[in-house]
């Protein structure tokens, strides 16, 4: 997304952010954007909380905790993948 503030979010890019979003791993300009476009559009509004609902489900199904080294191991491995698609735009 842009630094600009008065630069409308876009569907593309709204719905490709979405995930962080839901995920609070977003900032600041960046969520107020998105928050704006969804607000406005049904369409990604629809998206958003088709995925919260799905990942409401997956948590009231999924009783097993994964061990702390899995899950710092994935943390990790999920940063690595984003620096080098960003870095690659």
């Amino acid at each position: 997304m842009s630094d600009q503030p008065s630069e409308r979010c876009q569907c593309e890019e709204a719905l490709d952010k979405l995930e962080e979003y839901l995920d609070s791993e977003i900032g600041e300009l960046d969520g107020h954007r998105l928050r704006a476009h969804l607000e406005e559009c049904t369409s990604c509004f629809g998206e958003a909380e088709l995925e919260q609902r799905l990942r409401a489900v997956l948590r009231r199904s999924c009783s097993e905790v994964a061990p702390e080294t899995l899950r710092l191991r994935v943390r990790t491995e999920i940063t690595v993948i984003r620096a080098r698609t960003s870095g690659a735009g």
